[in-house]
């Protein structure tokens, strides 16, 4: 073979970019074997990495592995269900209520309209029709909202239907993942024993970090808005709670979008009012104040070091190519593929092979 080729394929640049592209194909054949539970096993996935740290914590303390996972479980699981149990019927029946509301033209909604119009054309020498443009936004409104109970009430379908699967999944992960791991691990070559264990502790370590800061951010902030809106009277407080929970944790986008919905649901309540809807805005930046100075510094101050850019560029394409769940999945994917490659490329510098030429005779 040809010396430059050779000196080429072994550089370790190309030795990681190769295992890289490996692990990719890997993980994409085991999403696509594993598409039709997909969602149950990412759910019990992060039960387990919620759960690992107490089951550790006992094990510490000489409980036996199969003792503190039940124990565990025992404590853990029925909460979560029956939260899970308790919620999703309720945001799905107000997300229902909601679509009802928004079905046909509201009046308040074209009297705002018409003042907008007077404004505009005082001030732009530009007008519109309020009629038509109200009817637009409902309609769209409407037909989004129930899209999104549609979505959500078969997404409760699945969990529900799952309820059984899950905590058995999440049982074996608890009792047997680190074993399989390690039987997993003993696959690789001798010389890249080492490494392979360097990259999995730094990608585990830092997504699972990532995924618990997240995990507790979304409930702090749903929590402290829920509480707001239902203290202010404003409708809808836990579905409003958690989409305001979900949206913020989007990049850069998030803290924007995260104040629409109250404001949406407030013009279209029975009673709008601007105290109402700055009461609702003031329960968001309170709870966005919140997360800024206590939860991101303390809880998530282990965030992906990304460029801006590349974050902004990635949450636009997922969110264009991959709806909600891209926008919220693309930056641990990001992160996650980055320390994988960069700990690759820091181990194959120190197992670079020496280049031995034959030359023919």
């Amino acid at each position: 073979m040809n010396p430059s080729l050779l000196s080429l394929l072994a550089h370790p640049v190309s030795r990681a970019t190769g295992a890289f592209l490996a692990i990719l194909l890997l993980i994409l054949l085991f999403l696509i074997m594993t598409w039709p539970i997909l969602l149950t096993l990412a759910v019990s996935i992060m039960l387990y990495a919620a759960m690992s740290p107490t089951v550790n914590i006992l094990i510490r303390r000489n409980v036996t592995p199969s003792g503190s996972v039940a124990i565990t479980m025992a404590i853990i699981v029925p909460i979560l269900l029956g939260t899970g149990a308790f919620l999703f019927p309720l945001i799905t029946a107000q997300v229902h209520q909601f679509s009802l509301r928004t079905g046909s033209v509201d009046e308040r909604l074209i009297a705002l309209l018409s003042h907008l119009n007077v404004w505009v054309q005082a001030y732009f020498d530009f007008s519109f029709n309020p009629e038509q443009m109200a009817e637009s936004l409902i309609n769209s409104i409407s037909m989004r909202a129930r899209v999104v109970s549609i979505s959500m009430a078969s997404y409760f379908n699945d969990v529900a239907f799952s309820l059984l699967l899950i905590p058995l999944i999440t049982f074996f992960l608890l009792r047997d993942f680190k074993t399989l791991r390690n039987k997993a691990m003993q696959l690789l070559p001798n010389r890249y024993f080492e490494l392979g264990w360097l990259v999995y502790n730094s990608t585990a370590d830092q997504l699972q970090s990532y995924v618990r800061g997240i995990s507790i951010q979304a409930f702090i902030m749903g929590t402290i808005c829920t509480i707001g809106f239902w203290a202010f009277g404003i409708d809808y407080a836990p579905l409003l709670g958690m989409l305001t929970a979900l949206l913020n944790l989007i990049p850069f986008f998030g803290i924007s979008l995260a104040k629409i919905p109250p404001i949406l649901v407030v013009l279209l309540s029975d009673q709008p009012d601007l105290l109402s809807a700055g009461l609702a805005l003031g329960v968001v930046f309170a709870a966005q104040a919140v997360d800024s100075l206590f939860v991101l510094p303390h809880i998530v101050a282990k965030s992906a070091n990304l460029h801006p850019l590349t974050v902004m560029l990635s949450v636009a394409l997922a969110g264009y190519h991959f709806g909600f769940f891209g926008l919220i999945l693309v930056v641990p994917i990001l992160f996650s593929m980055k320390v994988m490659y960069t700990e690759l490329l820091t181990g194959m510098r120190h197992f670079s092979p020496k280049i031995v030429y034959h030359e023919k005779g």
